[in-house]
């Protein structure tokens, strides 16, 4: 691999999140076209020597990641950022056309719910408000990042 190819692997492995090719390029000063040059040289490193490791593409964003293969294998080792829980309650808030009141969550989730919920306020996944003598809560546009959900998404899912 050439040392283009070394360092963006080396940025793609160490980011948590997803990195746009435009954002990679920028800070090593090089151009898309050589982005995109080292991008196929790492993933047919990776394919050549059957490493368990895969470029992961999420629309123009780039992150190294694990071969689907290999996850069930080293799931039990793998921090996981929101629990089952969390997960659902944020699938049943966007659900509910993005909003769903202190008593929706309580009788779905049981009354432990808050402190689920406090986690998914503190990292910026749901924000609330008061309504009425209860609480509103509505995912918010970080959700909306984080899962890659956008009105382009949501047509191609209804059809």
């Amino acid at each position: 691999m050439n040392d283009i190819s070394k360092k963006v692997e080396a940025i793609l492995y160490s980011s948590s999140e997803p990195l746009k090719a435009s954002e990679v390029s920028e800070y090593m000063g090089i151009s898309t076209v050589e982005f995109s040059r080292a991008i196929k040289e790492i993933s047919r490193t990776y394919e050549e020597t059957n490493s368990s490791l895969r470029v992961g593409q999420f629309g123009n964003s780039y992150k190294i990641k694990l071969s689907n293969e290999m996850v069930p294998f080293v799931e039990p080792f793998i921090e996981k950022e929101f629990t089952e829980k969390e997960l659902a309650m944020l699938s049943y808030i966007f659900k509910m056309k993005g909003e769903a009141i202190s008593g929706d969550l309580r009788e779905n989730f049981g009354y432990d719910y808050k402190e689920a919920l406090e986690k998914l306020k503190k990292v910026g996944m749901v924000s609330s408000r008061k309504y009425r003598n209860t609480h509103k809560y509505k995912v918010t546009t970080e959700f909306h990042r984080k899962f890659n959900i956008n009105k382009r998404t949501l047509r191609a899912e209804e059809q």
